[in-house]
């Protein structure tokens, strides 16, 4: 029962979201040293951002319903 409750879901939400934005950060932080050419900073970087903006909106919509 514990796999599945709702503080579980929460916490893995939040972790991927804690992965997400630093993948991003470590890729600002290789674009600025030149060590990650634009177009591939631009690609993942993109990717990254757009993971991070959806866990970020499953974590707000789950906090919401379990508040309800």
């Amino acid at each position: 029962l514990e796999k599945w409750s709702p503080q579980k879901a929460l916490d893995q939400l939040q972790a991927k979201l804690d992965a997400s934005e630093a993948e991003s950060e470590a890729q600002v932080e290789q674009f600025l040293a030149q060590d990650l050419p634009l177009d591939s900073f631009l690609e993942s970087f993109c990717q990254s951002r757009t993971q991070s903006h959806i866990c970020r909106t499953q974590l707000e919509k789950l906090q919401e319903l379990l508040q309800k």
